[in-house]
């Protein structure tokens, strides 16, 4: 049940994503991605670092929610990062796509397109996709990745085949030829 409420949870929030935000507008941590992780953090502190550090991924990630969050812990960004990157690693497909959050809004590491986008690709390999949306975004913008429409409609197609509305019109949208630029909308 835990890890469906943090897919379907993902999948809202990344279905959110394909608008920038304004530079007023919080990131996403700030949104319905927070439940999704606080739901998620340790209870017990001390034990959930026993057990990370005896290799369990999902107490390393939800050590790394309550250090997100502050939830029984000083909140430190920078260990939450950390510990997402050890979940990640140990093929916790969550765990990445929230690694590649820290790094693609700076939250405790310095913003990293090109190391978010990896953390996505791993999550999206291991069959997470909220993980391949995120993807699907930096290859449709360049970001850390190359500018490569027909890659992001296929990651596009495989959030829509997990049943994201949204993700089958992007994947749509993305087949579609380029939009022209009109001779009034380039640069002066």
């Amino acid at each position: 049940m835990r890890y469906f409420i943090v897919l379907l949870c993902g999948l809202c929030v990344a279905c959110g994503r394909d608008r920038q935000p304004s530079s007023g507008q919080a990131a996403p941590s700030a949104s319905a991605i927070s439940l999704g992780i606080e739901v998620g953090s340790c209870s017990d502190i001390v034990a959930c670092e026993r057990e990370c550090d005896a290799g369990s991924p999902d107490r390393c990630r939800r050590l790394a929610a309550s250090y997100a969050f502050g939830k029984g812990v000083d909140k430190d960004e920078t260990r939450a990062t950390a510990l997402y990157e050890r979940a990640c690693s140990m093929a916790d497909p969550s765990s990445c796509v929230f690694a590649g959050h820290m790094s693609e809004y700076a939250r405790g590491v310095p913003k990293d397109y090109t190391k978010a986008a990896r953390f996505y690709e791993r999550g999206c390999d291991l069959k997470w996709p909220a993980a391949c949306y995120n993807l699907a975004l930096m290859y449709e913008r360049g970001a850390g990745v190359p500018l490569d429409r027909a890659k992001a409609a296929g990651l596009y197609q495989i959030t829509c085949t997990a049943g994201a509305q949204q993700s089958c019109e992007k994947a749509n949208e993305m087949r579609a030829p380029a939009p022209a630029l009109s001779p009034d909308a380039a640069p002066r």
